[in-house]
């Protein structure tokens, strides 16, 4: 056995050491062993003291310096490229774009509410009482399930008879804002509307001046409007408009008194929507009401009182959908039975005269002929609209004098103001249709029948498309296009003019109104506000 000495060694491939020899000794790695040995001889000791430091300093502060001229040089030629090609005014007009206005904060105040602490939450369920706090009775523990504790909320109806009006106004409308609307409106007198004398594009050049400024947009009721009116005088804009829990606001538009409510005064007259409103025009201290609790009111400035006018049993479920006045003390009432109402403002008795079945559904809207009273339009749900004659109607069962069918359900139907020779119709089936009616009879056709989007959702009142009130060449209706306009339509079924204003008019306007005398719309939205153009 060989012992160790004699152990040969490993054989080591000859090339494997040919290429360690050579990588030790290559160029490069005598180069970096030379400058290694270079750096080391001429590298300082720890303790000599030597300027290189101070010259490292120097030469960092230089750089920093030529660094800070060099980005101030880019920064000028940035700018001056910027206002070469005008981006710096492009920016700021941007961003003044994109800064949104707030709401406009004239007319009612919000209510302060208190804050309050509230207790530490637990399951009313396993407190056996309802959601409301109440607890069960024994009964209901036994059959969780068929026990029903919710109830509706209920808004009762005000008291039959006169009602004062500073015992029914609204929140914190104080009794000095009151006695300034009153005094506002008993000073005004009017005139019987008379045809407009100018021409339709003079009329157009004139209206399409008016404005929308802050000042003309104010909180006027609590919650979603449901109907709007205008005083007809010319010495001063009074706007009104009514609310879904029955609240009736009153604005004094250009109103100069310094107090908090700028000239709105807000009542509570009725108990659920106020769908109808007008100032008659033989009686300008007087505004009419009514509404889906079933009655009538007439407000009498010169009172101070609302008056019961005319009113159906509350719990017959009557609805009053609007009204018309077929002479300075009578009118007609629709109704959601499909029945329309003869009244009476001369007598005691706060029932119609006559009720007349004309509808098998709901009515909405019932319009007399402005020079034959005796002719009235009704509009229903059916998809509808029926002309008759006052003077053949019976209780029970009559016979129109027209059927006119649109397609779907009618929001509104209106004879034009002045000679009634065309019937206006808003529609859900995105139409707003005109008849020619100047021959009241069974062979009225459609004159004109114009593409608009009626369908506002649950949330907004319904488009009702209204006259001008001394013309029958226009018409004003809201508008679901973007940015937010009111539409001016002529009765050709072209669109005249779009009141608008990215400022101050940021949502739809469902109900207009135009002024008799004036340049003036006015516009109404879901939260209660009104926009006025003047």
């Amino acid at each position: 056995m060989p012992t160790l000495r004699n152990r040969k060694a490993p054989q080591v491939k000859k090339s494997e050491v040919e290429k360690k020899r050579k990588i030790s000794h290559s160029p490069k790695k005598i180069e970096f062993k030379k400058l290694k040995i270079e750096i080391e001889k001429t590298e300082p000791a720890p303790d000599s003291h030597s300027d290189d430091s101070d010259n490292d300093l120097s030469d960092l502060e230089n750089l920093g310096i030529d660094y800070a001229k060099r980005r101030e040089e880019n920064l000028r030629l940035n700018q001056e490229f910027f206002e070469q090609f005008g981006l710096n005014e492009a920016r700021q007009d941007l961003l003044a774009t994109q800064v949104k206005k707030k709401p406009s904060q004239r007319g009612l105040k919000r209510e302060k509410v208190p804050v309050e602490i509230l207790p530490r939450r637990t399951s009313l369920r396993l407190q056996n009482k309802t959601p409301e706090g109440i607890e069960l009775p024994p009964e209901a523990l036994i059959n969780r399930a068929a026990y029903t504790p919710y109830e509706p909320v209920q808004h009762l109806r005000p008291p039959a008879g006169p009602l004062e009006m500073k015992e029914y106004l609204h929140g914190s409308t104080s009794v000095e804002n009151h006695e300034e609307i009153c005094g506002a409106v008993n000073s005004l007198k009017t005139k019987p509307i008379k045809p407009s004398s100018l021409d339709l594009e003079r009329y157009i050049a004139s209206i399409s001046k008016t404005k929308l400024v802050a000042e003309r947009v104010a909180k006027v009721v609590p919650e979603r409007t449901f109907s709007i009116a205008l005083h007809p005088s010319d010495t001063k804009v009074i706007a009104v408009t009514g609310d879904k829990w029955g609240k009736l606001g009153i604005w004094d538009v250009l109103c100069d008194s310094k107090s908090s409510s700028d000239g709105v005064c807000c009542y509570a007259p009725h108990s659920r929507p106020i769908t109808c409103l007008e100032f008659p025009v033989h009686t300008p201290e007087k505004i009419y009401s009514c509404g889906y609790d079933g009655s009538m009111r007439c407000g009498d400035m010169k009172r101070e009182i609302f008056d019961e006018v005319y009113s159906e049993p509350e719990d017959d479920d009557v609805l009053l959908r609007n009204f018309v006045f077929t002479s300075p003390h009578t009118m007609l009432v629709s109704q959601n039975t499909g029945s329309v109402a003869l009244v009476d403002t001369r007598t005691n008795s706060t029932s119609a005269e006559h009720t007349y079945s004309l509808h098998d559904r709901s009515l909405r809207t019932v319009s007399c002929h402005p020079t034959e009273p005796h002719y009235f339009c009704t509009a229903g749900v059916e998809g509808t609209v029926c002309i008759w004659d006052l003077r053949n109607v019976k209780e029970k069962k009559s016979k129109q004098l027209c059927k006119l069918t649109v397609g779907r359900s009618i929001n509104s139907a209106y004879f034009s103001p002045v000679t009634g020779k065309y019937i206006l119709a808003t529609s859900m089936d995105d139409k707003l249709t005109i008849f020619d009616s100047s021959e009241v009879g069974p062979n009225i056709k459609v004159k004109k029948s114009i593409s608009h989007n009626n369908h506002t959702g649950r949330w907004l009142t319904g488009f009702r498309a209204s006259w001008h009130p001394a013309r029958e060449d226009v018409f004003v209706v809201g508008s679901m296009n973007r940015p937010r306009e009111i539409s001016l339509f002529s009765v050709q079924g072209k669109k005249l003019h779009s009141f608008k204003d990215e400022d101050y008019l940021g949502s739809v306007c469902s109900l207009n109104a135009l002024h008799p005398t004036l340049d003036l719309v006015v516009g109404t939205n879901s939260s209660g506000r009104l926009h006025v153009f003047m």
